[in-house]
């Protein structure tokens, strides 16, 4: 049997008789909105807005609460203008009615935020493939000046150079070192805090008593810089999956509103005519 195709159908500018999803739309405006948040990321970045600045002013939440508003703004902004790209070029099939459209063009918005995701997800892993021995090093960098601070803290002296104790032997704090390292949220053993309360009176001259209300206010310090790295990892986790949400949701309105300009053929040429 032959199939037998409309001559006027092929004819008429826009009719996809091909396949029902029109990929090069797709991939279109995938590419738009990288763009866009890639722009904005690296425009924030700059200006140091990210979750992941070190910042330590007095009001943190309301640096996080912005940062997490302008991550959202990034995310509604690219994926707005990505599926918009994707409606306003999709080719609309013949014969179909309005309402299933609009649904098919929402598809099409979904479909080019699960190809900018999965991009994403690859380009990112890719990166860090190529990048871990750098990470790893500057990771291992980062918790060795960490733990020297709380090795410092626990192995300093009251600063009186005439009451100074025999000092810090290369091995002692050598071992004092892996003990923070083992314990990064300050929970130490009974064994471990006897001997630490040890080394810092026999090598500070501070009473015993001092020593071990030292250890005790060094893993206080440690147990709450812990739990600021665990909140703000959870913090970032939940706001990653909160915004790739808003991002599927952005990407199927604003493909239905392309596909809407694009059947009412509304002319936006104003919005970048340049006057004469």
């Amino acid at each position: 049997m032959t199939d037998c195709v409309d001559s006027s159908a092929l004819a008429k500018p826009g009719l996809a008789v091909s396949s029902v999803v029109d990929w090069p739309a797709i991939i279109a405006g995938a590419i738009v909105a990288a763009a866009v948040s890639f722009v904005a990321t690296t425009f924030s970045s700059a200006i140091g807005l990210t979750v992941a600045s070190p910042y330590a002013g007095p009001r943190q939440e309301l640096f996080f609460i912005a940062a997490g508003l302008w991550l959202v703004f990034i995310v509604v902004s690219s994926f707005a203008a990505g599926g918009y790209i994707t409606g306003r070029l999709r080719r609309r099939v013949q014969n179909v009615s309005q309402h299933e459209t609009d649904i098919r063009d929402g598809v099409h918005g979904l479909i080019m935020w699960a190809v900018a995701v999965v991009v994403g997800g690859v380009l990112a892993t890719a990166s860090l493939g190529s990048a871990s021995k750098t990470g790893t090093s500057s990771v291992q960098q980062g918790a060795t000046v960490l733990s020297d601070r709380y090795v410092d803290l626990l192995l300093r002296g009251d600063g009186d150079t005439r009451r100074g104790g025999p000092g810090v032997t290369e091995e002692t704090r050598a071992i004092v070192s892996r003990l923070v390292l083992e314990n990064p949220a300050g929970n130490f053993s009974t064994d471990d805090k006897a001997y630490l309360t040890n080394v810092i009176s026999s090598s500070t001259a501070l009473h015993p008593s001092q020593a071990s209300d030292r250890v005790v206010a060094v893993a206080t310090e440690m147990k709450a810089d812990a739990n600021k790295a665990r909140k703000i990892g959870v913090f970032v986790a939940f706001l990653s999956a909160a915004t790739l949400a808003v991002a599927a949701a952005t990407a199927w309105a604003a493909t239905r509103v392309g596909g809407h300009h694009r059947d009412g053929d509304v002319d936006l040429s104003h919005l970048v005519r340049l006057r004469r």
